[in-house]
């Protein structure tokens, strides 16, 4: 089921992002951003009692300016905050539903753009790991592994063996641009993974390849490829890809929080459009 969903969560980001394809990485996040705020806008107008949270937020600011008119009266106070204290965990209950019907939606989202805004594809020149890890029991000294990589990729160094991880592991170098399925022999089995580099556009990558029989949270974090056969001898395969570094007026943020400022602003800033109290 979560395989499902994953493909389908990807095809609507990517659908997003190769419709805002011109715009600059940031571009592309802040209309994400914007989409996020709207849904969330989208779920509070359709779960949520408007009239009970508005009703609660008027009376909590009530209840602030009773402590600042009545500062000089202990008791007054006193009572003012216990009754904030109340309105407050009225209003998170208020809220409670519609945060619950974004929560997964919000994650599933996430976890797509973090495959073009956390990692990038290797630059000319850069290397990186390429492990395959195999599954328990598999003797990973039989014949010799290759791997074969598309065009723009070479492999540097031969296969290393770890025996403590039941691993085998590959240096591999970009000399271009290169996007497509890299191919692994091990023994008598062989398995395919995605490998990209390159830049000049936002482009997604997968920094692993998961087993059929991975956990849940494993296929929600790594959605972005299917899953290796339950039946094969490989447990997953890796690719050691750099971090992505995003700029804002010069500076270095990381996109996640970008994003998350972002569609908090746009929030604020179509609620009165949306006619939503939150």
């Amino acid at each position: 089921m979560i395989d499902l969903i994953n493909r389908i969560s990807e095809l609507i980001v990517s659908g997003i992002n190769r419709l805002f394809g011109f715009l600059p990485p940031l571009g592309v996040l802040l209309v994400h951003a914007l989409l996020m705020g709207i849904v969330a806008l989208a779920a509070y107008a359709l779960v949520s009692n408007q009239a009970v949270i508005k009703r609660t937020k008027n009376r909590l600011l009530a209840r602030v300016l009773e402590i600042r008119l009545f500062q000089d009266d202990p008791l007054a106070v006193i009572g003012s905050f216990f009754r904030v204290v109340g309105g407050t965990v009225l209003y998170m209950v208020a809220s409670l539903k519609p945060l619950i019907v974004m929560l997964p939606i919000v994650i599933l989202w996430i976890t797509q753009l973090a495959g073009y805004f956390e990692w990038r594809p290797l630059k000319k020149g850069e290397t990186a790991t390429v492990v395959a890890k195999m599954e328990k029991g598999t003797d990973i000294t039989a014949g010799t592994p290759t791997l074969t990589l598309p065009a723009g990729l070479k492999v540097d160094t031969e296969a290393m063996r770890s025996f403590k991880d039941n691993e085998l592991v590959w240096r591999v170098r970009a000399e271009g641009d290169a996007a497509g399925a890299m191919k692994i022999a091990a023994g008598n089995a062989t398995a395919e993974k995605e490998i990209a580099a390159g830049g000049g556009r936002l482009q997604q990558v997968s920094p692993e390849r998961l087993k059929a029989t991975a956990g849940f949270w494993d296929k929600v974090y790594y959605p972005y490829e299917s899953t290796l056969p339950a039946d094969g001898p490989f447990s997953e395969i890796r690719v050691t890809y750099p971090t992505a570094q995003m700029k804002v007026f010069g500076h270095e943020m990381h996109w996640l929080i970008v994003l998350l400022i972002a569609s908090i602003v746009f929030g604020f800033a179509l609620k009165k459009p949306f006619k939503v109290e939150f």
